[in-house]
C-alpha cells in the first residue's frame, strides 16, 4: 500500500515549494520526492480532497494560496510577514491563520473558489521574555467538534479560544500557560476532553481539560521532556487516532519523545530516540498510525519510523533527501 505526503517547507535556500513523497508500507521505504508546487514559503499546508491551501509569502507580503486539481486557484496576500499555521473546516469553508510576527489571527472563507477575508484580530500583550517580548501568535485551529477556534500566543504564553458568530471572531477565554514556557502547538485528545499544549521555550507539555461547552481550559497536570541542563527547543507534537500514544520533538537536542497515555490522560515517558538530522521542525504519523515520518528543517533529510505495538519506535529509513521541510501533511 502507497500513502502519498507532502512537505511544507522554507524556500530559503535550495527548496523551490511544495514536495511530495511517498510511503511503500510493504517494503518500509520513502520513495519518488517531486516538487508539485512553486511556492514562496509554504511554511504550513492542509489539504481537503482535490484542494491544497498553504501559508506563502509574494514579493514583501505574506497571506496564503490556494491549489485545487494541481492548478493554482487565489492569492490573498495583505501582512507584512508570512503565517506560521493555517487551518481549515471543511464543512463550513472556513480557513485560520496565526501570524507569528504581526501576531494575526485571521479567519477567512472559501467562496466560490474566491478567499475572502472575514476578519482580523491581532493579539496585543507583553513578555517578561527579552526575546519574546510581545504576542506572537504560533498557532490556531479548530476544537475537535469545530465550535471553538484556539489560538496559541508562544510572547504571553496564552491560550485563548474564540468562537464564530456571523462570521466574526469572539473571544471567550483565556488560559494563562507557565510563565516563560513559551505555548507553541495543541492537540486535543480523539475521546477525552483532554488537550495537550506544548511549549517551546521551556520544552515541556501542559495536560489540560478542555470544557467542550464554553471552550475554557484548567490544568490538569504538566510534563517535561529534556533536563534541567538540556537545552530547550521543543517544536511539534502529534497524537494517535487511538489515543494511546502522543510523541513530541525538542530541536534542542534533535530527538524525538514518546509517551504512552495513560486512562486518565496523563503521559508516561517510554522512550527518547535520535531523529538524525538536524532540527525536526515537524514529524506526522501514517494513517494507519505504523509509521512515523520526521523532517529536519537544516540537514535536509527525511527519517522514516516504524511504530511497536507498545508506541516505541525503531528506525527503518535514514538520510532522505528532502529540503528545508517544516511541516509534513497527509493527502486526503
Amino acid at each position: 500500500m502507497i500513502e502519498k505526503f507532502y512537505l511544507g517547507t522554507y524556500t530559503k535556500r535550495i527548496s523551490q515549494g511544495i514536495y511530495s513523497i511517498k510511503l511503500d508500507k510493504v517494503n518500509k521505504k520513502l520513495f519518488d520526492l517531486k516538487l508539485e508546487y512553486s511556492v514562496n514559503n509554504p511554511t504550513y499546508l492542509v489539504t481537503s480532497k482535490e484542494n491544497i491551501f498553504t501559508v506563502s509569502t509574494k514579493e514583501s507580503l505574506g497571506g496564503l494560496t490556494y491549489f485545487k486539481n494541481g492548478k493554482k486557484i487565489a492569492d490573498h496576500h495583505s501582512e507584512n510577514s508570512g503565517p506560521c499555521y493555517i487551518a481549515y473546516d471543511e464543512k463550513n469553508n472556513f480557513l485560520l491563520t496565526a501570524n507569528y510576527h504581526t501576531a494575526s489571527l485571521i479567519l477567512y472563507e472559501i467562496n466560490k473558489d474566491k478567499i475572502i477575508l472575514l476578519d482580523k484580530i491581532i493579539h496585543e500583550g507583553k513578555s517578561s521574555l527579552g526575546s519574546q517580548e510581545k504576542s506572537h501568535i504560533h498557532y490556531s485551529n479548530f476544537s475537535s467538534d469545530k465550535k471553538f477556534i484556539v489560538a496559541c500566543d508562544l510572547g504571553t504564553d496564552s491560550l485563548i479560544t474564540y468562537k464564530i458568530e456571523n462570521k466574526k471572531l469572539l473571544k471567550v477565554a483565556t488560559y494563562k500557560a507557565t510563565e516563560k514556557s513559551g505555548a507553541r502547538h495543541l492537540v486535543f485528545h480523539p475521546q477525552k476532553d483532554i488537550a495537550y499544549l506544548i511549549c517551546e521555550l521551556n520544552a515541556s507539555i501542559e495536560i489540560l481539560n478542555f470544557d467542550k461547552i464554553n471552550g475554557s481550559f484548567t490544568k490538569k497536570d504538566g510534563i517535561a521532556l529534556v533536563e534541567n541542563d538540556e537545552k530547550k527547543w521543543a517544536a511539534a507534537i502529534r497524537i494517535t487516532k487511538d489515543g494511546k500514544n502522543l510523541y513530541a520533538s525538542n530541536r534542542g537536542k534533535d530527538v524525538l519523545l514518546a509517551f504512552k497515555i495513560e486512562d486518565d490522560g496523563l503521559l508516561n515517558h517510554i522512550q527518547t530516540i535520535d531523529t538524525l538530522g538536524s532540527v525536526p521542525r515537524d514529524f506526522n504519523l501514517s494513517s494507519d498510525d505504523k509509521f512515523l515520518l520526521v523532517g529536519h528543517q537544516e540537514s535536509d533529510n527525511l527519517t522514516l519510523f516504524e511504530r511497536n505495538e507498545d508506541g516505541r519506535l525503531k528506525c527503518i529509513e535514514k538520510n532522505i533527501f528532502a529540503p528545508e521541510v517544516v511541516n509534513i501533511v497527509n493527502k486526503n
